[in-house]
């Protein structure tokens, strides 16, 4: 009597085998272009507009920044006339520039929950779902955004305001130091749970999404409102560096670089200030 130890041909495939078999159709069915690699494109592309404005950033989106305010008084050319300061003002210009800061600096940082939320979504909704997360923190950005700008239109902010900018650099400095924005750190790489169809897949992508936001302000808020009067090109490069690595490298004040980046920044904001004269802004 021999013992038989593979599987005749024609026999039916064990359990194991059909369970590993359909997770390489899920695998060959999620393969190809998704939402996680259209963000990195996206931010490249805002990235291309934004300097491609000026250096630094200017053109259409407002004076000395690329969504400042329009409201400064016209010069008449009289004698003793003066001309005043451009203050922050929430025009469709500021919202369309504030929106391409988001895409530039924000997107990247959704690119893993994109691709979590399509690893796990049945193929017909790899697109939609993950759409759905981005949308979200999207409109919540330019909610904060819209806040934001109103604050400072109300407190008649000039445009590229120089305190206002090292003001918000010093809170997300300070900040750092926190435990509990260490703990919530370390939170970042963790998905809420996110049906993979149907309705409950677009309110768990829609709450995914808001989650990752709330944390992203928490942690990046700071940082944001630094540029809601308007920046250059080094400021956002350099604030945008700085989330960037510290999503990477997730060390809380262990970490240099990120601080050190922040301060890269308030130099940019300071040289931006004296080569436009802003000193009094």
């Amino acid at each position: 009597m021999t013992l038989q130890t593979h599987r005749p041909p024609g026999a039916p495939a064990t359990r194991g085998a059909q369970s590993g078999a359909r997770r390489r159709r899920r695998r060959r069915a999620g393969a190809g272009f998704g939402v996680g690699d259209a963000l990195p494109i996206a931010s490249g592309l805002a990235w291309a507009v934004l300097l491609l404005a000026a250096l630094p950033i200017a053109g259409p989106f407002g004076a000395r920044s690329h969504h400042g305010g329009s409201d400064a008084a016209p010069n008449t050319g009289s004698p003793g006339t003066e001309v005043a300061a451009a203050s922050v003002a929430i025009t469709p210009m500021w919202i369309a520039g504030w929106l391409l800061m988001v895409v530039a600096m924000m997107w990247p940082l959704l690119v893993p929950l994109a691709r979590r939320i399509a690893a796990g979504s049945f193929p017909r909704w790899r697109l939609g779902l993950p759409l759905i997360a981005v949308g979200v923190s999207t409109l919540l950005w330019l909610s904060f955004g819209l806040v934001a700008g109103a604050f400072a239109q109300l407190a008649a902010i000039p445009v590229g305001s120089l305190w206002w900018q090292l003001a918000a650099l010093s809170v997300a400095a300070l900040a750092r130091w926190s435990a509990w924005r260490a703990r919530l750190l370390t939170t970042c790489a963790k998905t809420p749970p996110v049906a993979p169809s149907g309705r409950r897949g677009i309110r768990s992508a829609a709450r995914a999404g808001a989650i990752e936001w709330r944390r992203c302000a928490i942690l990046c808020g700071p940082l944001m409102l630094a540029m809601v009067p308007g920046h250059g090109v080094v400021v956002l490069a350099a604030l945008s560096l700085s989330v960037w690595w510290e999503a990477r490298h997730p060390r809380a004040w262990r970490d240099p670089v990120p601080l050190a980046l922040i301060a890269v920044a308030g130099i940019g904001a300071v040289g931006q200030a004296l080569l436009g004269g802003a000193l009094g802004g």
